[in-house]
This record gives structure tokens, C-alpha cells and sequence, in this order.
């Protein structure tokens, strides 16, 4: 992808003392430009590095509104995909030591692997170049059995044939999350913990590091506004990492220890030259012109101003994190937010324009789905009411039946039905010939347990049917069996 693209798609054991340097005007406008976002719905933390100096490195707005916790450079974030290169790492760690190498196969560690991915090698699976599929269609929290997630993933068809495409895929990571264990013959988090992150002093960083419990998590604010807890919590309910997650993301972290991170990639300390280049040579083109590539576990490509970029984001929709390495000028910005919202992603890129580039900060904004959420979430009444309330407040500017499709499907995953089915009944009226929307509200309907108002959505929904793919059809169906002939 273009490096525009990418940007829009994408210390209790010992106290830090980072070499901080001497005020800076631009650092003053940046920090003042943060703390005036914050009214508009930001809250996140900021590291900006420059020559070695840390020049910035603050938390703006809260980490967990209701106890008033602000965020800090000591604060956790769920920093989503970024977890990927540390996987990576782990894989060259091993590479290192003579365990494996990238060129062995899938067939030289699962049984019953058939016969079109037994040839796929580590380096494919490490640069989104095997084909495999993004994932079985569990969500992060499922809990499947090893066995049975492995057998799921390898019978799902391929995109194409490996090697020969790209295709950004979470499960490929979680494939070498597990590889990571038979190699070892440990659990992933304690290979990384022993490998990774005790030699670069990474003190704050892990899954179920039992540490963590202790430490101050940042909650996630759906559009900014429905609280969904923080990542952390939800960890030490369950005490086990699902394999839809594991691996490929959800990794917790703070701003200081992936700056330590990021120093501990620029020596021998933990990985030889040799194997750390692997990390960031340019192995597959992510779009038809080849402006960016992958290398393993990162994004490769030339700023505007032809110098290289290494880095990579990640979100789970709530959180997000992108890590942004400059090498040859030495800089590097890390941003973590709890709170995405329209502007969300885009502040990393702005500080980058704006310091390099000395283009203006534009303004952070909420967007219309946060303003939509925000409204419904904080009207009281049930579902009825909410609805009429955001009929007369938004209904001139929702031309697009996505958003409210979206954001209610969201709000319903946090099990927010009077919400969920404010938005999504307001837009089977704005737009009541789409029958995936029918669909959408009777799954609001069915997962609240209201009974006959999911038949009957579902019964529009299938009355919508179109003549060919409907990819909506099958849920219709099934759920109005399960409704007509309840066990």
C-alpha cells in the first residue's frame, strides 16, 4: 500500500530515566495540541524521540473515566497488531540458535497438514505471502482448543497459491505463535517474556505476566464513549490467550517499554545483525505499485521525503497503537489511544507531517458514528425513545447506511442492546430495502431475546434476498430456525 494508505488503514521493579532534551518550541505546540484534543475526544500517550532525546513522552486524558485515572507513559494499552514483530523476533531467536530456518514448511511441525499447505514455509507465513486466511471467523476472546483451531485454520481454503500473492493474515502469526511453542517446548508468552522482553528490560509488557495485574490499564472506549474495559481484565478472567488472538495481536504494553523495545532493535543485544535485517528488508509488495512492503512483522517504505519508514499499527476497533521508526533520521514516534474515534489514526501521521514536514496540526474531531454513539449512550430510556431522539438529531446526516450498520453491530458485541437496536431500527427506516440491515437488527433482536421482533426482521431480511450472493441469507435462516424450533 501507499505510505498515505498505510497510515489511514492503519516502573515497579526499577525506575526509567530517558535523557530527555532541552525544551523545544515545536514540542510545546505538539504538547498543547494533544492537551486541546482531549475535549474533542482524544486520550491516548505520545513518545517522540529525535536523535536519542526523548522530546515528548506524555499521556493526555484519562485511562479509566469512572476512576478518573489519567493515562501516563506508564499506562497499558493494547497495542494490537504491533504484537506481530515480536513474534517475529521470536522466530529469528530461534533462527539464531540453530532451531529452525525460514525456509522449513509447515509439514515439518503439524501432522495432517494437507497436501496444498504442507509446502508453505516460515518466511511466507512471515510476510503475508502463504496465502492462508485471516482467520476461522472466531473473535478474539473464543476459547477453541489447540488441536481443533489448527485443524479449522488448515482446512480453510487458501487465497492463493504460497508465495505467490499477498495477503495480510492474523492467523498466519497465530501458525507461528504455536511454532514458537513446539520449538521451544514453551508457551508463547513465556518464550518472549524469557527471550524477548527480559533482555531489552521490558518490565511491562506481556499477556498474563502476572505483574500486569497490578499495573494501570487503560479501558477502551468504543467511539469513544461505551466503556468496554480494559484488555487487561479481560485476560486474567479468562487466565488464557485465545488462539484467534495469540500471536498476532493483543499484546500489553506501555510507551516506555516499547521504547525500550525499539532501542534493544537497534543493537546485538538480543538479535545479530543478520537476523534483525531479515526483520526489515523489504521481502513482498503489499500493492501492485510496490510503494510499501513487508518485511517480517513490519511495514517497509519511503516517506515523502525518501528516507525509510519502518513501523506498523494496530487496533481491535477501541485501542489503537502505531509504532513509527525513522532510521535515517533518527527519529521515532509511538502512540497509543484508548479511544479511537474518526481522527484517531491520523494524529501519528500529523505529528510526523508536522515535525518534519512543518505542515499545521489540523484539528482532532470526534466524527459523526462518535457523535451518534454518544448521543444514544448517554440519553436514558429504552430503545424506543433513544431512537427518536437520534432521528431528530442525526437524520440529515447519515447518507450512508454503514454507519449506523456498523456502530450498532459494535455496540451490540458489548452486549449494549437498547443502543444496538436504537441505531440499527433508525437505519432499517433510512434505508428499508437493504436486507443485511434487516439481518443486522434481527440479530440485535434475537442475541436481547426478543422473540418476535427478530422473526420478523429476519423474515424482511429474506424477503430482500437478492438473486445471487447474499451474503446475509444464511444467518437469516438460521437464526429463524433456531426461533421457530427452539431446542
Amino acid at each position: 500500500m501507499s505510505y498515505l494508505r498505510f497510515i489511514f488503514a492503519i516502573l515497579a521493579m526499577f525506575s526509567l530515566h530517558f535523557a530527555v532534551a532541552a525544551p523545544d518550541d515545536r514540542f510545546a505546540t505538539l504538547d498543547k495540541y494533544l492537551q486541546d484534543s482531549v475535549a474533542n475526544g482524544f486520550s491516548g500517550a505520545v513518545l517522540v524521540v529525535e536523535a536519542g532525546d526523548v522530546r515528548l513522552n506524555q499521556g493526555y486524558g484519562l485511562a479509566v473515566r469512572d476512576a478518573h485515572l489519567p493515562v501516563t507513559a506508564e499506562t497499558l494499552f493494547d497495542i494490537g497488531s504491533v504484537t506481530k514483530q515480536f513474534t517475529a523476533a521470536a522466530i529469528m531467536h530461534l533462527a539464531q540458535q540453530g532451531k529452525l530456518t525460514t525456509s522449513m514448511t509447515l509439514a515439518d511441525f503439524f501432522a495432517d497438514v494437507p497436501p496444498d499447505k504442507q509446502g508453505i514455509t516460515l518466511h511466507q507465513l512471515l510476510s503475508h505471502s502463504a496465502g492462508i486466511a485471516n482467520g476461522i471467523g472466531a473473535r478474539d476472546f473464543e476459547h477453541i482448543p489447540t488441536q481443533t483451531f489448527f485443524a479449522r485454520l488448515f482446512n480453510e481454503p487458501l487465497y492463493f497459491a504460497p508465495g505467490e500473492g499477498y495477503a495480510y493474515s492474523n492467523a498466519g502469526y497465530s501458525i507461528l505463535a504455536r511454532i514458537i511453542e513446539l520449538v521451544s517446548g514453551q508457551p508463547y508468552e513465556s518464550y518472549v517474556q524469557s527471550a524477548l522482553f527480559a533482555p531489552a528490560g521490558m518490565q511491562h509488557t506481556g499477556y498474563l505476566k502476572p505483574e500486569l495485574r497490578q499495573e494501570p490499564a487503560a479501558a477502551g472506549y468504543l467511539f469513544g464513549e461505551a466503556d468496554t474495559g480494559s484488555t487487561r481484565d479481560r485476560y486474567f478472567a479468562d487466565a488464557a490467550i485465545a488462539w484467534p488472538l495469540k500471536g498476532n495481536g493483543g499484546i500489553l504494553s506501555t510507551l516506555n517499554d516499547m521504547y525500550l523495545w525499539s532501542q534493544a532493535l537497534q543493537t546485538n543485544r538480543i538479535l545479530k545483525d543478520q537476523y534483525r535485517q531479515q526483520l526489515f528488508s523489504p521481502h513482498v509488495a503489499e500493492d501492485e505499485e510496490g510503494s510499501s512492503h513487508y518485511g517480517y512483522g513490519w511495514a517497509i517504505m519511503k516517506t515523502p521525503r525518501d528516507t525509510r519508514f519502518i513501523g506498523h499499527n494496530g487496533s481491535n476497533g477501541v485501542f489503537y497503537f502505531d509504532f513509527r521508526w525513522f532510521p535515517d533520521e533518527q527519529s521515532l514516534i509511538l502512540f497509543a489511544s484508548n479511544a479511537m474515534v474518526e481522527s484517531t489514526m491520523a494524529v501519528p501521521f500529523y505529528i510526523e507531517q508536522y515535525l518534519f514536514e512543518q505542515e499545521p496540526l489540523p484539528e482532532f474531531t470526534r466524527g459523526l458514528t462518535s457523535e451518534i454513539v454518544r448521543k444514544s449512550v448517554t440519553t436514558a430510556g429504552n430503545a424506543l425513545h433513544k431512537k427518536a431522539v437520534l432521528q431528530k438529531t442525526f437524520i440529515s446526516r447519515v447518507d450512508d447506511k454503514r454507519i449506523l450498520n456498523r456502530a450498532g453491530l459494535r455496540l451490540l458485541d458489548q452486549q449494549l442492546f437498547a443502543d444496538a437496536i436504537a441505531l440499527l431500527s433508525l437505519n432499517v427506516e433510512l434505508f428499508s430495502d437493504d436486507g443485511n440491515l434487516w439481518d443486522s437488527l434481527g440479530e440485535a433482536y434475537f442475541e436481547s431475546g426478543q422473540a418476535e421482533a427478530a422473526k420478523s426482521a429476519f423474515k424482511r431480511a429474506l424477503q430482500l434476498k437478492p438473486a445471487q450472493d447474499c451474503f446475509w441469507c444464511e444467518n437469516s435462516q438460521t437464526r429463524l430456525q433456531q426461533l421457530l424450533n427452539p431446542q
